[in-house]
């Protein structure tokens, strides 16, 4: 996969894209297989976020492995995601007739356009809530494993993702959504 993208890039920025694929790509696969909870939708998701990595590889600092290791995981949680909501939006017109009262449909329409809100505000916070909300809430690292995989310590950790929820839950408040 990398190789046939790499060869429609300068050789500079094929040896970082393939220096990125072969540090962070098989955390990332694992990160995607986590949200799409199959390896085929995985390795979607992997290859799309490989895509949009390739369009601005020349501008990443691969010395700063906190900032990159947060982009290269929010581009590829943000493209699983998108796998998922592609899935979810295709619903079998088995179910639509079943809802009699339309309850269910109108429940899971909430559900997303409170979801896709949510995204929406975590993708505006500033990094240093964001890396740690994100591999706390959706990858499943305890307070510890995300410290040491973003390089701080667990107490200044903890701080963040309690700031990053208040922040979220305020937005989504503000906004009308009842949580």
């Amino acid at each position: 996969m990398i190789t046939s993208m790499a060869d429609t890039l300068e050789k500079d920025d094929k040896q970082r894209l393939e220096y990125v694929y072969e540090k962070y790509g098989r955390r990332m696969f694992a990160a995607a297989k986590r949200i799409t909870e199959n390896d085929s939708d995985a390795e979607d998701a992997l290859h799309n976020a490989f895509v949009r990595v390739s369009k601005r590889i020349g501008g990443l600092n691969l010395n700063d492995g906190e900032a990159l290791c947060g982009y290269l995981f929010t581009v590829v949680k943000n493209e699983a995601a998108n796998i998922l909501r592609k899935r979810k939006n295709v619903l079998p017109l088995d179910d639509v007739k079943d809802a009699s009262d339309g309850g269910d449909v109108v429940f899971e329409t909430e559900r997303r356009e409170i979801y896709e809100y949510a995204v929406k505000i975590i993708a505006q916070m500033d990094e240093t809530y964001r890396a740690p909300l994100y591999l706390n809430a959706v990858m499943g690292y305890s307070a510890a494993e995300t410290a040491k995989e973003l390089g701080r310590k667990t107490a200044t950790v903890r701080v963040q993702i309690s700031r990053a929820k208040k922040m979220l839950a305020d937005k989504l408040k503000e906004a009308g959504y009842e949580l």
